[in-house]
């Protein structure tokens, strides 16, 4: 439910404001107005971008790269191109502390009889972790998921440079005139994820790589220079035949970073091919396990349910997906 009364500080104009919102962006001035909560609108960054007909250019290259989707080109037709602005909180952490952990590597010898024997062996490790991470997450609450953690990844190789959004007189606002999504979250609640997620981060580090973590004492420090980046994002959607795809672009280079694609009948053929392999797979392991009673087969049975069940799901999306390449899904 949508609150009423509230207008731009610089213009006038009305603005359209929810419970949640903390900074509003004026759809007519693009002047950010302070709604609610702890924020500083001198904090907030925006992100040049492409205009449309650069992104549909982006589009129809991205076309030509493509081995499939250019043996398709006739048969695609571009439905819409809508492009907005998402805000999200970027910011610095500072991370100090031990992490020690047990590692189970293999260890091999070869005899005087040139035999060679292996077993597993725990080797103990003990890091000092000292350094600084670069976070950004999203600064809405519900977010529209597809391209929007590709987008982010993409910033965070990317980085570009942001203008900051009081310097914007209302003749470059007018050349933007994109949507830009409510901010709604503030600095302290975007700072206290920030700290909890610096932590995680460490900890997936050392679990990943790490059979048991025995002692953890990481701390991190309070996040440093958070500010607000309003990133430009373009989705392309086209029609291939009776079906509707997308393309995600990051708006300031023209970077795809996400997509869906129609699937070429060859590419199904190939697909369908992989998933008669498995099958036959998981059925010669099932016929010699009958005739022998031997467990080893057993192995087969499982790589060929794997096989079909990998390309069998292929066939039936119909479409391929595909990525260049939480506070926050990505982590610096």
């Amino acid at each position: 439910m949508e609150e009423v009364g509230f207008k731009c500080e610089r213009c006038g104009a009305p603005l359209e404001v929810s419970p949640e919102t903390i900074i509003a962006i004026c759809p007519y001035c693009g002047f950010p107005n302070h709604i609610s909560g702890s924020m500083e609108t001198e904090k907030v960054y925006i992100v040049p971008t492409l205009d449309k007909n650069a992104v549909a250019k982006a589009f129809w290259d991205r076309v030509e790269r493509d081995f499939d989707l250019r043996r398709m080109k006739e048969k695609l037709d571009i439905v819409d191109i809508e492009g907005h602005y998402a805000p999200y909180w970027v910011g610095t952490v500072h991370v100090e502390g031990i992490v020690e952990y047990t590692v189970r590597e293999e260890e091999c010898h070869t005899d005087s009889k040139g035999n060679t024997h292996c077993h597993t062996v725990e080797r103990h490790y003990r890091d000092r972790v000292n350094e600084n991470l670069d976070l950004i997450g999203s600064a809405r609450r519900q977010v529209k998921s597809l391209g929007v953690e590709d987008l982010i990844r993409h910033y965070s190789k990317t980085k570009p440079r942001g203008k900051k959004l009081l310097e914007l007189d209302e003749d470059e606002w007018g050349r933007i005139k994109l949507e830009i999504l409510n901010t709604e979250m503030d600095e302290a609640q975007a700072k206290s994820i920030m700290h909890e997620d610096a932590i995680d981060v460490i900890r997936d580090r050392y679990s990943s790589k790490a059979d048991r973590i025995d002692r953890f004492d990481v701390r991190a420090d309070e996040p440093q220079n958070a500010h607000l980046v309003l990133l430009p994002m373009w989705t392309v959607y086209y029609k291939f035949e009776n079906s509707i795809f997308h393309v995600v672009f990051a708006g300031w280079d023209g970077k795809d970073v996400m997509a869906t694609e129609p699937m070429a009948a060859w590419r199904r053929a190939q697909y369908l091919a992989g998933t008669l392999l498995g099958i036959l797979v998981g059925g010669a392991g099932v016929a010699y396990t009958a005739g022998s009673g031997w467990v080893l087969p057993a192995f087969s049975i499982l790589i060929g349910t794997g096989i079909s069940a990998y390309f069998g799901r292929l066939v039936l999306e119909g479409q391929r997906i595909e990525r260049s390449g939480t506070f926050f899904g990505m982590r610096g």
